[in-house]
């Protein structure tokens, strides 16, 4: 066992007591359900607003692309999103 005192495995992590060991491994879930949700705010909340009107899909066809169909209901689409904000906007005389 003396010839393994000197590897970094043993300097790292084979000296430590089971009791340290138990400790250390106990922050591996704890790491994780930060980084889950750390990404759930940042990049599932903020980010994800950039593109919440885009409407549309994400499978383009063989040779890049949308296929015509796949334009033209985006198309719709957006022009209905745009017209539906129409009816809620106040009205005001004057004005250029």
């Amino acid at each position: 066992m003396s010839e393994n005192n000197h590897s970094l495995w043993y300097r790292l992590w084979g000296h430590k007591s089971e009791a340290e060991k138990k400790r250390i491994k106990s922050f591996i879930p704890l790491f994780l359900y930060t980084f889950g949700f750390a990404y759930g705010v940042i990049y599932l909340s903020i980010l994800n607003t950039v593109n919440r009107d885009k409407v549309g899909t994400t499978v383009k066809s063989w040779f890049g692309g949308d296929r015509p169909e796949v334009v033209a209901a985006r198309e719709r689409e957006k022009s209905e999103v745009l017209g539906s904000f129409s009816g809620l906007r106040k009205r005001v005389s004057g004005g250029r």
